[in-house]
């Protein structure tokens, strides 16, 4: 079974994922920013992360760095809403992502369905 981590700030968006993933047959665990999930890493091997970009303390641009430079093999998935104070800057922190070494970048609020697709596509 495929492990996947998912990184967000917001409680909500984390149980949805988790609950939505795991009842598609994934083991999911989640972490509320960049810091605790690079201390889960240093735990257990994930096949791929969700990650939010914009979260207080180290956020997704700096976990996903620090993740890749132990785990440059990872898989990831960006995803993001935006600054709460500047709605449309999640695009342009969405490329950086991609530059950083993300896969996908999707811009919230996202169907479940074409997340699924492309979590299959990364981890069958």
């Amino acid at each position: 079974m495929q492990s996947i981590l998912v990184v967000d700030d917001d409680s909500q968006i984390r149980n949805l994922l988790k609950t939505f993933l795991r009842d598609e047959g994934y083991l999911v665990s989640d972490a509320r920013n960049g810091q605790q999930a690079i201390e889960m890493c240093k735990l257990k091997k994930y096949e791929l992360f969700i990650v939010d970009i914009y979260m207080p303390g180290k956020d997704g641009i700096a976990f996903i760095e620090e993740l890749l430079e132990f785990s440059p093999e990872a898989k990831i998935i960006a995803i993001s809403g935006g600054e709460q104070c500047h709605f449309f800057t999640s695009t342009v922190k969405l490329n950086s992502a991609i530059s950083k070494g993300a896969l996908v970048t999707m811009q919230k609020p996202f169907q479940l369905e074409k997340l699924l697709s492309i979590v299959k596509e990364i981890v069958p």
